[in-house]
This record gives C-alpha cells, sequence and structure tokens, in this order.
C-alpha cells in the first residue's frame, strides 16, 4: 500500500500479501521445476547433442576432405611421373628410331657410293680399252706431225716406253 506523506510516496509491505506472494513464487517454481524446466533442459540437451553432431560430421568431413585432397595430390603425382617416364620412353624410341633410319641411310650411300666407283672403274676401263688404239694413232699422228715426218710403230713404241719410265 502507498500512504503519502507530504509529498513524497512510500512504500510500505502488508504481511498478507508477503505470505500470499511466497506461496505463489513456492508453487508456481515446484510447476516450473517439474514440468517446464525438464522439458526445456531435453530440448537444451537435444540442441546440444544436435550442434555437437553437426561439428562432428562437419570434423569428419574436413577430414575425409583432407584425405580426397591427399589422395588426388598423391595419383596426379603418380601420373606426372608416369606421363613423364612415358614421354622419356618416347624420346628414347624416337631417338634410337632416328638413329637406326640414319644408319639405314648411311649404308645405303655407302653402297651406292661403291656401286658407283665400282661401275666408274668399270667404265673407265672399258674406255681405256676401247680408246687405246684411238689413242695411240692419234699420238703417232701428233708425233708425225711435230717431227714432220711418219713415224714407225717401233719408234713410237720406244717414245712411249721412255716417256713412262722418266714419269715413274
Amino acid at each position: 500500500m502507498v500512504l503519502a506523506s507530504g509529498s513524497y510516496f512510500v512504500l510500505t509491505a502488508i504481511p498478507h500479501e508477503i505470505v500470499v506472494g511466497v506461496v505463489v513464487f513456492a508453487v508456481l517454481y515446484f510447476v516450473l521445476s517439474r514440468v517446464l524446466l525438464p522439458k526445456l533442459d531435453a530440448v537444451y540437451s537435444e540442441r546440444h547433442d544436435r550442434i555437437d553432431g553437426t561439428l562432428e560430421r562437419a570434423e569428419q568431413a574436413r577430414a575425409e576432405a583432407r584425405r580426397a585432397d591427399q589422395e588426388y595430390r598423391t595419383r596426379v603425382a603418380a601420373a606426372r611421373e608416369e606421363a613423364a617416364r612415358i614421354r622419356d620412353a618416347a624420346r628414347e624410341e624416337g631417338r634410337r628410331h632416328s638413329e637406326e633410319v640414319l644408319a639405314e641411310a648411311r649404308d645405303e650411300a655407302a653402297q651406292l657410293v661403291a656401286s658407283g666407283r665400282g661401275e666408274l672403274d668399270e667404265e673407265r676401263s672399258r674406255l681405256r680399252t676401247d680408246l687405246q688404239p684411238d689413242i695411240a694413232r692419234l699420238s703417232r699422228d701428233l708425233a708425225g706431225r711435230i717431227l714432220g715426218r711418219q713415224v714407225g710403230d717401233d719408234e713410237y713404241r720406244d717414245t712411249v716406253d721412255s716417256y713412262l719410265a722418266q714419269r715413274a
């Protein structure tokens, strides 16, 4: 109740209101502690467990992602090594093939040169034998013109033999 004393209001407690307030508080506390607080505690525990479960699942997902990333990196590294090995093997095979082709070309060229030399030697021998009588006749005629007289076979042979002896 409020009493007026002068210009101020003073509140004073009434004893039966205090008793009723304490009784109502006790009943309300009893009802809340037996009915509402266990439900709130259960909801709180459930949410806490749900959050912890979500965090745990998130941590497991992170660990799985890390493991998958590591596995991916390992596979990529292995694939790169395999690719490098294959590339090196292909280079080596190409180099060997190039060397084989080059060796075959050199052998073929050597055979062609040897064949050409053989043919050239044969042609030279054939030409010598074919042209020898003409050369002998022309050189006899030339010697005769230079000397101003006809040169015989014996004199011609002696001149050629002496010339060849000087050259040797």
